[in-house]
């Protein structure tokens, strides 16, 4: 858990995988609405991994990739 001083900080996770990809990093990022930045994030050159999730709390989250390969998760509580 990454204490960035916030009220409500976005956290991440690292991970270990019995499989590819074995270990990996994701950072999230709050957005006010994940459609636009999934939209802008593929104009700029990037790919959508997964689309908008709904989860149970109410937020919803999706991930991308930028043009490097490097997976970003985007948040919208």
């Amino acid at each position: 858990d990454i204490r960035t001083g916030a009220d409500s900080p976005v956290t991440g996770h690292i991970v270990s995988l019995g499989h590819e990809p074995y270990n990996y990093t994701n950072f999230y990022v709050e957005v006010d609405d994940l459609q636009a930045y999934l939209t802008k994030a593929e104009a700029l050159g990037g790919t959508t991994l997964i689309p908008p999730v709904p989860l149970p709390n109410g937020s919803s989250f999706a991930w991308i990739a930028d043009i490097d390969g490097n997976t970003i998760g985007l948040l919208k509580r």
